[in-house]
């Protein structure tokens, strides 16, 4: 009778094991990523709910992140970048805003932004001044901008 209690509890236990890792993996192949969850709510609070971050350079697994977009200005000019590393807050482009900002391209330590640039004459939907790449690194203590920022 002991005997086949013993034989019982250690499948019990894979059984529960198995169980629990299935469990953990569903969850993260379902995409919550907790980090991006609060930078999102970080942007938001500092935003408005009206602003709709954009997430497209956000990869999951990597430390050093940026949500970029529209912060307040109802015709979408108020453009900034905002850094993350691990969810945590840890810089913004500039406290000028650009009129358009867009994603490029990354690594684990280096984001690239192409800001659109504005003529003076030019309306909100059809700018003329072309395009300058501004690329932006994590050093471990600060994000650094490799390049130099457009003047808004």
């Amino acid at each position: 009778m002991w005997a086949g209690r013993g034989l019982w509890w250690p499948a019990v236990v894979a059984v529960l094991f198995v169980s629990v890792l299935a469990a953990a993996s569903a969850a993260m192949a379902g995409g919550v990523d907790l980090s991006l969850r609060s930078a999102e709510r970080y942007v938001r609070a500092r935003c408005g709910t009206t602003a709709g971050p954009n997430t497209s350079m956000w990869t999951s697994g990597v430390a050093f992140n940026a949500i970029y977009g529209n912060c307040k200005a109802g015709d979408g000019t108020d453009q900034h970048i905002w850094f993350f590393v691990g969810g945590r807050f840890v810089g913004i482009d500039s406290h000028a805003p650009s009129k358009s900002i867009i994603g490029l391209w990354r690594d684990d330590r280096t984001l690239a932004f192409m800001y659109v640039l504005y003529r003076s004459s030019d309306p909100n939907c059809c700018p003329t001044g072309g395009g300058k790449i501004v690329r932006f690194r994590w050093n471990g203590e600060r994000v650094v901008a490799l390049d130099r920022l457009p003047r808004s």
